[in-house]
């Protein structure tokens, strides 16, 4: 589901109905624990999307080793109004700052990080709000400096989605256990 999304969003950049609708298809998917009990409102997020679509233009091609402190306020800000269109759940009004995570980083997907919340924890990042994404972003930054080496050969995925799937491997899944001593970037 992910490579659909993203391939959704790529194909109809700039089209903000359709990029709404290609995170709609992963969070379906990956965030159904939480929409299950409502929907967000797709026409919100469009108009977030629009009305965001000069700043998410810029982020678009970048990658997680260029994220600077001037990156920090319209990260900042993406977070918040992204955290806002996605409200669902019951009564339709709950926020989820994992939904924001993994909008994000499919209009920026080797930008902006996704997490959940036991990732989040692993790295210290609760409550998981804008500051915590910013630091946590921060954090990505290192661990994929750290590691990008030891991926030369670029496939489907971003080195960030990568990560990501380290992180969920190790800390979401615990399908992996890192050896005893092993310490986060």
């Amino acid at each position: 589901m992910y490579f659909r999304a993203l391939q959704h969003i790529m194909d109809r950049w700039g089209d903000a109905g359709e990029m709404a609708t290609g995170i709609g298809l992963l969070l379906k998917s990956w965030h159904n624990a939480f929409y299950r009990f409502g929907p967000h409102d797709p026409a919100r997020l469009a108009a977030c999307l629009e009305e965001n679509m000069p700043i998410l233009g810029t982020l678009r091609e970048r990658v997680i080793y260029s994220f600077a402190p001037d990156d920090e306020s319209n990260v900042r800000w993406l977070f918040g109004v992204f955290t806002a269109a996605l409200k669902g759940g019951k009564k339709g009004e709950q926020e989820s700052t994992v939904a924001t995570a993994k909008a994000m980083h499919l209009l920026a997907p080797g930008f902006l990080p996704l997490w959940d919340n036991p990732i989040a924890g692993a790295y210290g990042q609760f409550p998981m709000l804008a500051h915590n994404y910013i630091s946590f972003s921060k954090q990505m930054k290192e661990l994929v400096s750290a590691v990008q080496r030891y991926v030369p050969n670029p496939d489907d995925c971003t080195i960030l989605k990568r990560v990501d799937e380290f992180n969920y491997a190790v800390f979401t899944q615990r399908w992996v256990r890192l050896p005893d001593g092993a310490e986060l970037a």
